[in-house]
């Protein structure tokens, strides 16, 4: 049984390490931050899905055959592992990960939806603020066998995250 103050046997203010490099410049952060002054970041204005107190969610610039249109949802805040997030951030990452997912089925139509969701460098983590992926997913789209993720046109970008942002909208799941 757990104990209480505890995550996983873990105490809830447990410090984990950090794997950013020195003088990390962190794109989600950047984007959050609208003001994007980082030199190297890919993430652009038009990529934004939607926007509240706690998380985001945009287009990634990493696109997945044979559709782009894979939707990072992150907290506001920097933090860079699941281990650490607060109940309310969690809450609100799963809540927007779900209606991010209703959305791109109302959207595109595709054969499925995968999420995922990766920690630390042996997990497959690669920008050092948690991300939540939500992927449209297609019939035999190879995704997991696919092996470079090509950097999608900012201007489709532009078009996949208005497209979802009308969806957005007019949903019934109230973002």
């Amino acid at each position: 049984m757990q104990q209480p103050g505890t995550v996983g046997g873990a105490p809830r203010n447990a410090v984990w390490p950090s794997h950013a490099p020195e003088n990390y410049q962190c794109p989600f952060c950047d984007m959050a931050s609208g003001e994007y002054r980082f030199p190297g970041n890919l993430c652009e204005p038009g990529d934004l899905v939607y926007s509240d107190d706690l998380v985001l969610a945009f287009i990634a610039s990493h696109g997945f055959d044979p559709e782009p249109g894979h939707v990072l949802v992150t907290p506001r805040e920097h933090f860079e592992l699941l281990y650490e997030l607060p109940d309310d951030v969690a809450a609100r990452l799963m809540i927007v990960t779900r209606d991010i997912a209703v959305a791109i089925k109302t959207a595109w139509r595709p054969d499925g939806v995968t999420t995922r969701q990766h920690n630390e460098p042996a997990g497959s983590q690669h920008v050092w603020h948690y991300h939540q992926h939500v992927l449209p997913r297609w019939d035999n789209d190879g995704l997991y066998f696919t092996p470079k993720r090509p950097i999608v046109d900012p201007a489709v970008r532009a078009r996949k995250a208005a497209e979802l942002r009308a969806v957005l909208t007019v949903s019934e799941y109230g973002l």
